[in-house]
This record gives C-alpha cells, sequence and structure tokens, in this order.
C-alpha cells in the first residue's frame, strides 16, 4: 500500500494518472481503511487542480462527485485536503460567466454536498458568488454556505492602498442576502433571517445598511409602521440625503397619502442622477394621478420619459399606458411640488429627538463644519449641510437631535430661532453692557451686570468696538480649550444708539 507521501510526491512531479491509479487501487482493495481514502483524496484534490488551470469544468464535476464518494474523509481530520479544494473551486467559480446559470446549478449542485470549515478560501467563496446576485438559487447558496460561518476577519472594512475603504465581507453577505429574500418574498425564510440581520446591527453599530435592509424585510413581513420605523429610523438619520432611504420610507408610509408623497418628493429633491430615480418618478406620477392632480403628474412622466429615451430604454407598460391618458395631452405640466415636503419629512427625522435652542459659535468653511453650543456645557461640531440652513456666527436655532458616538450629536432637524427663544435658557445670553478695552489689547470684555463677555480680537475689529462703548452682545458660555475652562464669550455684538 502506498503513502500518502507517495501519492503527493507523484502527483507534484506530474504523474497524476499514476497516483491516482495506484491510490484506487488501495482504495479498492481496502475500502474501510481511512489512509487508503486519504490517499484517493489527495491524488482527487490534485486531478482538480489540473482540471480547473486547464478549465476542463467537466472533468471537476466528475471528479468532486468521486470525491464525495470518499465516506471516511472529514473536514476536520482532513481539513487540510479540503481547505486547499475550496480554493480550487474559488478560481474554477471566478471562470464561470455571469450568464452562464447552467453552469451555476451545476457547480452548486456538487458543492452543495461539502461541509465545509470556515476558512480564508471559503470565505473568498463566498465573495465571489456576490456577484452573481441575479441566481435564482442565490438564497440555497447561503443557506448551504451558513452565514454562522463567518470568520472574525470578515466583520472588518478592508483598507486599500489608496486609503479607500471597502464594506466588510459580511456586511456585503448580509445584504446580498436580503436582497435574495426580498426578491424570493419567502416571509418563513424572512422571519428565520431578520433575528440574525437585527444581532448584526446590535454587534456592528458603524455598519450602515443592515439597517436599511432589515427595514425592507420588516415592511416584506407585515411589519407594523412604528415597528419598521424604530429600526430604520437611525440608518435614515445618517444617510437621509440618499433618495433611497426616502424611497423606503414612501413605502412604509404608504397609507398616508401625504406623508408617502413628502417622502416621494424628497426623494427626487436629493442630489443623484436622474437615471436613478425612474421608479420614483413613476410612484409619483400614480400618486398625483390618483390626487388627480394631472399637471404635477405629467411633468414627472415628461421626465422620467426622456430620461428613459436618452438612455435607450424601454419604458415600463405603466408608462406607456399613461402617455395615451387623455390628461397627457390637455394639461399643461407643473414644476411645483403643491406640499410642504419639507415639513413632513424633517417631522419624520426628528421623532423621538431630543431638542435644543443652539447657538452657532464658528462656521469653517474651510472644512464645512459649524461649531454649536446646544446645551449647559455641551459643544459640538457638524457638517454644514446637515444644518439645512443658512448660518453665521451668532445664528441662533431650534435643534433637534440624537446622541452620536463619541459625544457627537446627529442633527435631525434646524430651524432658526429667534431671541424669544432663549427665556429660561442658561448657557445662551443676551447681554446690555460697557466695553472695558485697554488701548495696547486688542480684545475686550462686555462688562454686565453679574457677567462679563470675552470678545475675540477679530469681533472687536470688525466693529470698530472701543472702551466705554455701549453694546447689546449675544454670548455663550463656551468652552476654552487653553484654559480648559467654559468662559462666556461673544458670538454677536451691536452698538447701543446713545
Amino acid at each position: 500500500m502506498a503513502t500518502i507521501k507517495d501519492i503527493t510526491s507523484m502527483c507534484k512531479a506530474g504523474r497524476l494518472t499514476e497516483a491516482y491509479e495506484l491510490a484506487k487501487a488501495d482504495c479498492d482493495a481496502a475500502p474501510d481503511n481511512v489512509w487508503a481514502h486519504r490517499e484517493m483524496g489527495w491524488a482527487l484534490y490534485y486531478m482538480i487542480k489540473e482540471d480547473v488551470e486547464r478549465g476542463n469544468r467537466q472533468a471537476v464535476y466528475a471528479h468532486l462527485e468521486e470525491l464525495s464518494q470518499l465516506s471516511l474523509l472529514n473536514m476536520k481530520d482532513d481539513a487540510f485536503i479540503f481547505d486547499s479544494l475550496v480554493w480550487k473551486l474559488a478560481e474554477l467559480l471566478k471562470n464561470i460567466p455571469a450568464d452562464r446559470t447552467d453552469e451555476l446549478d451545476r457547480f452548486f449542485s456538487l458543492i452543495c454536498t461539502y461541509d465545509f470549515s470556515p476558512s480564508a478560501g471559503y470565505s473568498y467563496l463566498l465573495k465571489l458568488m456576490l456577484g452573481f446576485e441575479t441566481w435564482n438559487h442565490l438564497v440555497e447558496f447561503f443557506e448551504w454556505w451558513n452565514i454562522d460561518k463567518f470568520m472574525p476577519e470578515d466583520y472588518q472594512p478592508f483598507q486599500m492602498e489608496n486609503g479607500k475603504r471597502i464594506m466588510a465581507l459580511a456586511e456585503q453577505a448580509y445584504i446580498a442576502y436580503s436582497k435574495a429574500l426580498l426578491k424570493l418574498n419567502d416571509r418563513d425564510k424572512i422571519r428565520d433571517f431578520v433575528p440574525k440581520i437585527e444581532k448584526l446591527m446590535d454587534d456592528y453599530p458603524d455598519m450602515m445598511y443592515p439597517g436599511y435592509f432589515c427595514g425592507k424585510l420588516q415592511i416584506a413581513m407585515g411589519a407594523e409602521r412604528e415597528e419598521a420605523l424604530n429600526i430604520v429610523m437611525p440608518f435614515v438619520r445618517k444617510k437621509k440625503t440618499e433618495f433611497w432611504v426616502w424611497q423606503m420610507l414612501a413605502e412604509i408610509y404608504k397609507d398616508d397619502r401625504d406623508v408617502q408623497l413628502a417622502c416621494l418628493l424628497r426623494a427626487v429633491h436629493c442630489r443623484t442622477q436622474e437615471t436613478f430615480l425612474g421608479k420614483v418618478r413613476m410612484k409619483l406620477v400614480s400618486v398625483y394621478a390618483q390626487r388627480r392632480d394631472y399637471a404635477r403628474a405629467k411633468y414627472h412622466l415628461d421626465i422620467m420619459t426622456s430620461c428613459y429615451l436618452r438612455q435607450g430604454w424601454h419604458l415600463p407598460y405603466e408608462a406607456q399606458s399613461w402617455t395615451r391618458e387623455t390628461w397627457v395631452n390637455t394639461v399643461q405640466s407643473d414644476a411645483t411640488d403643491g406640499l410642504n415636503y419639507q415639513q413632513y419629512t424633517d417631522a419624520i427625522l426628528a421623532r423621538g429627538a431630543n431638542q435644543s435652542i443652539a447657538v452657532v459659535t464658528y462656521v469653517d468653511m474651510t472644512r464645512k463644519r459649524v461649531f454649536l453650543v446646544y446645551g449647559e456645557r455641551k459643544r459640538v461640531n457638524v457638517p454644514l449641510s446637515n444644518l439645512g440652513v443658512k448660518v453665521k456666527n451668532g445664528t441662533l436655532l431650534e435643534l433637534q437631535w440624537f446622541p452620536g458616538n463619541d459625544d457627537n450629536i446627529l442633527v435631525a432637524a434646524a430651524k432658526l430661532a429667534d431671541k424669544n427663544a432663549l427665556e429660561g435658557i442658561s448657557y445662551i445670553r443676551l447681554i446690555k453692557g460697557k466695553i472695558s478695552k485697554l488701548e495696547n489689547q486688542a480684545f475686550a470684555f462686555v462688562i454686565g451686570e453679574d457677567v462679563q463677555c470675552y470678545i475675540k480680537p477679530e469681533m472687536v475689529q470688525k466693529n470698530n468696538i472701543c472702551n466705554n462703548d455701549e453694546v447689546t452682545a449675544l454670548a455663550v458660555l463656551d468652552y476654552n480649550k487653553g484654559k480648559n475652562s467654559w468662559n462666556w464669550t461673544c458670538v454677536s455684538i451691536t452698538k447701543n444708539k446713545r
């Protein structure tokens, strides 16, 4: 009887057929001998390796079937064989054209008889399969692969040399599985998967997209609106500038006609390519037509039709039917919204939000960020775009926000406030008093009844502030990094008329 070393040495020397025949003879002579099975396992691995390198898929399939008959081999004791094999299977998959579904079917029918252990090769096999998102058996593949078999590194994003971060394999897989389940629309399978994606959200809160797809799955199961919203809103607030977020919310609010319309309108007002908005425009035409608001329906139909024609795309049947409606030729297109969508959608973003009066202390136009004091000893900087209103130093805001990571906040909504909003606010004051400024100093102070407020040199210069001037200052209790203390600082100032 040969040894494994004999078989592998012969294979490495290119004597594959000889090694195979020798191993087969040993297997036939001792069918209950595990070492004979291991000889045959290695011989078949090298045969498969050569088959893959030559692109001979039919030979691979034949040898895979033969390997699966070696009942004495197991994934634990013979891991080296199977860990090596899975890399070759991945290489084979990589060379199967995406449109050859018959080849994918054949490939999967053979590999699904194996129960591979977690490994880099096994994860790579999954990564490659994610490229076949239109394959009809993707759900079965995920169920066979088993998303409980991810390795710890599969949950971490990949950092490329140019600094670009690629989504973690686990996140990609959960998204792909969600899409496949939504396409299949099997409620039982969805119900089984939802706890897994919810756990992923809890364990890895920095992953952005699982929340969105968890919401989609909840909708598919017929979840109540509040249940679906509780799941998706943290994600929505982070991605509120993306049209597809509002498209999803329109689906959640499908029984509230005004809110649904508002979500659809916010979707088309997001900055995105028109080519992505076809389905949203279609829905807007339908909603406006149901309201007998044909002028606005025509506007969105015209935009969608023009876009499809430019791209050379086939116009959907429903859109074709609309073009034959009488109103298409009798009404004038109306580009207005007919609804204050911002009011409705901001209210969605602000569900359960904390509310504060905030003041802008500094606008960094280079970084496009705004520094705010929004509470007693609460200071933060946020992206300028998150506010949605024009601001400058001293602008008062009614802020709606949620706690973020590392003392940051997520701004849900912001609108301008006036000085009447300061009643009862301890960290922002209107101070009337006289200027105290030494001749050789660039800075100054406002001396009020019970407080003195620091004025930065640039504000002194800009407002031509002089000693003993009577002024009204908007002051905020702000953090001084140099002194490591909270002090009253002037954010805007006006001279009082004498």
